[in-house]
């Protein structure tokens, strides 16, 4: 609906069909459970370290920063309420970077790497299991064949980001069905494989390992004879440095703030379904690495992440579904952890694609973005078109990290992308609660959560497991910031010429 005033539209045309429980489950599709606990698992090793130990900066940290964006969703319980509340009580183009970080994060890089992880951690380890468990080599050729052409990569990837990109367009209930089957599958997967770790003697788990590696010419006892340096278990300091780990997953704890225009019962539900996640998240990841040490042993899994990251070892890299499906002796359960790692990701997709066309839409709401972005189906209720640009956006990322002549720079691009996000948007949503709110305590939160965020930040770029620690990765932090700056003053400029202030735009809230 068109109108003078100084948005696009009088309605955004969207409807409030969200629950608690859909908000949990929208939380978890985009934490990428399942990849975010493979990721602690196997990063933790590099790390070196206590993991429970290791798990106490960032629980309590992100407690505070998890209360401080659902204070501004219940505050301003918009679509993308953070850039709503730092565009209007801070700068418009501090909310627009911060907001658009995110996108670029979750849409642009985190869709495209999912169009790569869906192949090495759903299905190659998919044909490896089914090859392993059957004895056909040619199933684990295959897994093989794939992995080391980025060509397959992409083509199989590409596939998987349209089908499951466009899902989004079929309306909220068909979303919001979707991953109430999925998620609790996900759960359910997490939790098989921490009891396999526990229940599966170690002597049993390596016996089945040595049978899984004599497929790739290896063994537990060449691992273990490899001069690889082992990072300290004990040291406090290697503790202390799993904290941006955890991060990499505790920071999509915050996602049901941008569809805070679409949730029911705004102020409970997002404070429960932030909250639920964060304690789900690390009790699960940190009993996942406890366990993971306690039955292959510390040294072996260091060895063999080390080994696998340098390029050193001819077998897939051993993520956690991997190790477990052989740890439990059976096809069946193998197979099920390996499918379900799969459709998780490819929920992802779903969910990137869903959260992407909502912040381009209040970004066309707002006269950033051409006006058509805006436009949403009256039978749906979807923004259409920013549904079709979120899942482009991911195809180009899926492209740009595939192909072998882009992908080592567009690894750095992802490596700062944690980074980015603990500066744009969460430090200066924080900044902007000091200023605005007169309630103690959120400006407390929020002043407890800058200094965390801060020293995040800077182990973040720091840290040489984490791959930020160059000089091109702190180029293209600041590069990042800046192009997305660029847009936002450039859209400013067009609009001015085209007789629009956007000035008056963010003095007022968006409507509903």
């Amino acid at each position: 609906m068109e109108k003078r005033g100084p948005f696009l539209r009088e309605s955004s045309g969207l409807v409030r069909e969200f629950s608690i429980l859909d908000a949990m489950w929208f939380n978890i599709s985009l934490l990428g459970f399942l990849f975010s606990m493979y990721y602690v698992a196997s990063t933790s090793p590099l790390v070196g370290g206590n993991p429970i130990i290791g798990a106490i900066l960032p629980t309590i940290g992100f407690f505070f920063v998890g209360y401080t964006f659902s204070y501004i969703g219940s505050k301003v319980p918009r679509t993308a309420a953070d850039y709503v509340y730092v565009s209007r009580y801070l700068h418009p183009a501090l909310g627009f970077v911060g907001n658009a970080g995110y996108f670029a994060a979750t849409v642009f890089m985190f869709m495209g790497i999912s169009g790569i992880t869906l192949q090495t951690f759903g299905l190659i380890p998919l044909l490896d299991m089914l090859g392993f468990y059957s004895h056909n080599q040619s199933l684990i050729q295959l897994g093989a064949t794939i992995g080391s052409n980025p060509y397959y990569i992409i083509l199989i990837g590409g596939i998987e980001i349209i089908l499951m990109g466009l899902v989004p367009l079929f309306g909220n209930k068909v979303y919001r069905v979707t991953q109430a089957v999925i998620i609790p599958l996900v759960l359910i997967a997490a939790i098989v494989m921490i009891i396999i770790e526990a229940i599966v003697p170690s002597n049993i788990a390596t016996t089945r390992l040595n049978e899984f590696l004599s497929y790739y010419n290896s063994s537990v006892s060449q691992i273990l004879a490899s001069n690889v340096t082992v990072p300290s278990f004990t040291s406090l300091y290697n503790s202390i440095s799993l904290n941006p780990v955890y991060v990499v997953a505790f920071s999509y704890i915050i996602n049901t703030v941008y569809i805070a225009g679409e949730v029911k019962n705004v102020k409970k539900s997002l404070w429960t379904s932030i909250l639920g996640t964060l304690v789900i998240s690390s009790v699960l990841m940190t009993l996942s690495v406890i366990l993971e040490y306690n039955q292959w042993s510390y040294n072996l899994i260091s060895k063999i992440m080390s080994l696998s990251v340098s390029g050193q070892f001819s077998a897939p890299t051993p993520y956690l579904d991997l190790l477990e499906g052989i740890a439990s002796g059976n096809e069946f359960i193998a197979a099920f952890l390996a499918l379900i790692s799969l459709i998780q990701l490819l929920m992802y997709l779903i969910a990137a694609s869903f959260v992407g066309s909502r912040l381009l839409l209040s970004y066309s709401i707002d006269r950033i973005l051409p006006n058509f972005v805006s436009e949403v189906s009256e039978r749906t209720h979807v923004p259409k078109y920013a549904v079709l640009l979120s899942t482009i956006t991911g195809l180009i990322g899926l492209i740009i990290f595939g192909l072998p002549v882009t992908s080592a720079f567009a690894f750095v691009l992802s490596s700062i992308a944690v980074a980015l996000l603990l500066l744009f948007p969460m430090t200066v949503v924080s900044i902007a609660v000091i200023k605005k709110s007169k309630e103690a305590i959120p400006r407390l939160f929020a002043g407890i959560s800058i200094p965390y965020l801060l020293f995040t930040l800077y182990q973040y770029l720091t840290v040489p497991a984490l791959g930020a620690n160059t000089v091109l990765g702190y180029a293209l932090l600041v590069g990042t910031i800046v192009f997305l700056l660029a847009i936002f003053y450039i859209s400013k400029f067009i609009r001015k010429k085209q007789g629009i202030d956007l000035n008056l735009i963010f003095k007022e809230i968006p409507p509903e």
